[in-house]
């Protein structure tokens, strides 16, 4: 059943509610208490325009309320208000009719919000993933991610009273399973288990990130507990690129509240640079101190962080660590596997060197085979003949890029993340290396370019710092497809 969405007058920014308490909202809405949107917000806009007689609510709790605005304009939804953080959720519980935890792409390992809603009799709507569906089971309701069903779920919680009262007694039925000292003693588990002993320090490249990621997770899983993360950060939404609920307590960027707290040891990796930062620890350890990493001398970087920390920490590892990449708690979903991705461009300067011209004809070329084909990156690295998914944060892009099937790239951090997220990439090289910056998968595919001076990174350091390469352009589109048709075909065999 499809609802039609209807608005009595045009939707305008300045109709958008920001709430600065809960109390300003009106009844009987519903609550979404994080507009995070790996947390489900974008879903909960889509699910917003199916029921347009009923009001929503998003707590900005750890978001930016601005962007959580810019959102609902951006959907052109007028039924759904930010509130500002709030301290009390007491309140919001009760103003609220019905809760919503629609958290797909960031796994709840535990969820409170499902426990304390139901404590309040309020019957929660929840995702079918992490422990979410394990809280619900008897008492709530657990969807596929699908807008359309969310919406007759949530429509009937409000026209059908009868059945609304039903799912308040189960709620309240299992608030008593998880009484205040069981949800205490399960938390005090959780928060046990993130207590830090150990600070790794990272470089701000979205590379440099990615490729600590393996490390990241043999160290912790090795170690038996989770690691806090530093990030001398150059932009201020990447750290969630190595938030993990299994591996990470807490990403930090580089400022005086994580250089106060005492760690047994900090590492410091390779790309954290030289900067001499004084942190309060019994022990700091400097990856450059045991060896320089330099492409063209060294093995890739995500092997040589593995190594590093095998050297200075006697952490080990076995060969498939280094295919160990994640992003956040990011699950790619590559049932639409006829998606393909391109990302055509790079950071600016000598490495736009990077970039390969052939990328509109490829896509015209691989749209006439049956393939969705989809622009990545900043607005201005749209590929002609490919569908519009540039914009929007970094989280927002890689939660959009879990969609692929596939990914063509340049070397570039869009291509790391593809990697990251387990995606299948087909990526090209002009002047950069090939050794030490590939895709680290079993299902990715390289192409460079076969001449004597590439990759001028490592053979011709003048002629690279002048961006003046232009070997790329000698990768043909013929070749670019025979190698993606390969991919695809060894990725399916594999499947």
């Amino acid at each position: 059943m499809a609802f039609a969405v209807r608005w009595s007058t045009p939707f305008r920014s300045t109709d958008m509610a920001v709430f600065s308490t809960i109390s300003e909202a009106p009844e009987d809405f519903v609550l979404i208490a994080n507009s995070r949107v790996e947390k489900g917000f974008g879903l909960i806009l889509e699910i917003a325009k199916r029921c347009p007689e009923i009001t929503f609510v998003a707590l900005a709790n750890q978001a930016d309320p601005q962007r959580a605005v810019e959102l609902v304009v951006e959907a052109g939804v007028g039924n759904v208000h930010v509130c500002k953080r709030i301290d009390h959720m007491p309140d919001a519980y009760r103003r609220a009719k019905v809760i919503a935890v629609p958290s797909y792409r960031f796994v709840e390992t535990f969820s409170r919000i499902c426990i304390e809603a139901h404590r309040f009799g309020k019957p929660v709507i929840g995702c079918d993933v992490g422990n979410v569906p394990n809280l619900l089971r008897q008492s709530g309701v657990i969807l596929e991610e699908d807008a359309d069903a969310w919406a007759r779920e949530i429509n009937k919680l409000f026209r059908n009273a009868a059945y609304y009262e039903e799912r308040v007694a189960l709620a309240n039925e299992n608030s008593k399973r998880y009484s205040q000292r069981n949800q205490f003693a399960e938390l005090g588990r959780i928060v046990d288990f993130g207590q830090s002993s150990m600070l790794i320090g990272v470089g701000s490249g979205i590379g440099n990130m990615l490729h600590v990621g393996p490390m990241i997770r043999n160290i912790a899983t090795r170690m038996g507990q989770r690691v806090d993360i530093v990030v001398a950060e150059d932009h201020a939404r990447s750290l969630f690129l190595l938030a993990n609920s299994s591996y990470v307590n807490s990403v930090f960027a580089l400022n005086a509240t994580v250089t106060q707290k005492h760690y047994h040891t900090v590492f410091l990796t390779q790309s954290f640079g030289p900067v001499d930062v004084q942190f309060t620890a019994d022990r700091v350890i400097r990856s450059r101190d045991w060896n320089m990493f330099a492409p063209g001398k060294s093995s890739h970087e995500t092997i040589f962080n593995l190594e590093a920390a095998k050297a200075l920490l006697g952490v080990d590892f076995d060969d498939d660590a280094k295919y160990g990449h994640y992003i956040s708690d990011i699950v790619a979903d590559r049932r639409q596997n006829n998606f393909v991705g391109i990302h055509g461009g790079s950071k600016g300067g000598f490495w736009t060197a990077k970039q390969w011209p052939g990328y509109p004809e490829l896509a015209l070329k691989i749209a006439q085979e049956g393939y969705r084909v989809g622009s990545f990156g900043i607005a201005e690295e749209y590929v002609p003949n490919t569908e519009d998914c540039t914009g929007g944060s970094i989280e927002e892009m890689a939660l959009r890029m879990a969609g692929c099937g596939y990914f063509i790239s340049n070397d570039s951090g869009l291509m790391n993340i593809a990697n990251a997220l387990g995606i299948p990439v087909l990526t090209l090289f002009g002047p950069t290396e090939v050794a030490t910056r590939r895709p680290l998968s079993r299902s990715s595919m390289v192409l460079s370019a076969q001449t004597d001076c590439a990759p001028c990174e490592v053979k011709d350091r003048k002629a690279f710092l002048e961006g003046t390469c232009t070997c790329i352009g000698r990768i043909s589109v013929q070749d670019v497809h025979s190698a993606f048709k390969m991919m695809v075909a060894e990725t399916q065999a594999a499947a």
